[in-house]
C-alpha cells in the first residue's frame, strides 16, 4: 500500500511538470517524513518545526514537499504556507544583509584576468563558460549548451544552444531560470576568442551538434570547475555589480540574468 501511495504521488509530481531535480527532492522529503493517507498539515508542521537536526532552509523545503504531498490529496494545507512565507521572509532578509556586508577578494578585472588566462593556457572550453558568465551574467543552467553548425539544429525548445557560423556565435537561450516571463533570448557574440574555441570544440567535422556536457545533474560543482578562482556564477555577478555599482549596470545585468530590479536592489546598493 505505501509503494503504490508513493508510486501515485510520484505519477503527480510528473505530471505536473517538475524538473527532474524538483521532484527528487519530493520524493525523498516523502520517505524521511513517512507521508500516508492519514498525514495532516499539523503533523507535518509538527514533525518538520520541531527537528533540531535540520537547518531552517531544510525546514523549508521539507514543508514544501509537505504542501505539494497534501495539495496532491486534496487536503489542507493552508497553515503550511503561512509557515514557508514566514520562513522565506527570514531567510531573504538573512540573506539580503549577508550579501551586501560580503566582501571579496577579487575585482572584475581579476576575472577578466583569470579568464584570459584560461585562453592564453588552451582552456577553451573554461574560457568559453567564462565569457558567457563575464559577458551575458549567466546562470548554471544557461552553461548547459549544444554546440551545432546550423540553426536547423535549434528546434527543441528545452535545450540552449551555440549555433557555430562563420564569423560569429549564436547564443540562443531557451532553458533559464525565468524563461517563462521573458521567453527566448539570442546574442550575437563576435568576439575572435570566443569563436576560436567554439571551433576547437568542434574539430571533429564528422559531428553536426555537440553537448558542452555529457552529464549537467550537479551544474554548480561542474560549472564551478571551469569558474575564475572556483567561484559560483552569483559571485561573479556580486563582484561584477560591487566594481559597476551603478543602476545602468543593474539594468543590464536584470535583463541578462532574467532578475528583476527590485531583486538586485535589494542584494545590493544601487547607486543611480
Amino acid at each position: 500500500m505505501a509503494n503504490e501511495e508513493l508510486n501515485l504521488f510520484v505519477d503527480y509530481l510528473k505530471k505536473s511538470g517538475l524538473a527532474d531535480d524538483t521532484c527528487n527532492r519530493h520524493i525523498r522529503n516523502y520517505k524521511r517524513l513517512s507521508f500516508n493517507e492519514n498525514t495532516t498539515q499539523d503533523d507535518i508542521l509538527k514533525s518538520v518545526m520541531n527537528d533540531k537536526t535540520i537547518s531552517m532552509p531544510q525546514k523549508l523545503l521539507r514543508l514544501s514537499s509537505g504542501s505539494k504531498y497534501l495539495k496532491y490529496k486534496n487536503m489542507e494545507n493552508d497553515k503550511i504556507l503561512s509557515n514557508i512565507m514566514e520562513i522565506n521572509k527570514q531567510l531573504n532578509k538573512t540573506y539580503m544583509e549577508r550579501n551586501k556586508k560580503r566582501k571579496y577578494d577579487y575585482k572584475k578585472q581579476d576575472i577578466i584576468n583569470e579568464m584570459e588566462r584560461f585562453y592564453d593556457t588552451g582552456n577553451k572550453r573554461a574560457y568559453l563558460l567564462s565569457y558567457l558568465v563575464v559577458n551575458y551574467n549567466t546562470r548554471n543552467k544557461d552553461c548547459d549548451v549544444t554546440i551545432t553548425r546550423h540553426k536547423k539544429f535549434c528546434k527543441d525548445k528545452t535545450k540552449n544552444y551555440l549555433v557555430l557560423r562563420k564569423n560569429d556565435v549564436i547564443y540562443i537561450r531557451n532553458i533559464y531560470k525565468t524563461y517563462k516571463t521573458y521567453g527566448s533570448k539570442q546574442e550575437l557574440i563576435r568576439n575572435k576568442k570566443f569563436l576560436e574555441c567554439v571551433n576547437y570544440l568542434m574539430r571533429d567535422k564528422e559531428f553536426e551538434t555537440r553537448k558542452l556536457f555529457d552529464n549537467f545533474y550537479n551544474s554548480t560543482d561542474i560549472v564551478k570547475r571551469y569558474m575564475p578562482y572556483g567561484l559560483k556564477t552569483s559571485d561573479i555577478v556580486r563582484i561584477i555589480l560591487n566594481c559597476n555599482n551603478s543602476l545602468k549596470d543593474a539594468v543590464k545585468i536584470s535583463k541578462n540574468r532574467g532578475t528583476t530590479l527590485n531583486v538586485l536592489n535589494q542584494n545590493y546598493n544601487l547607486q543611480s
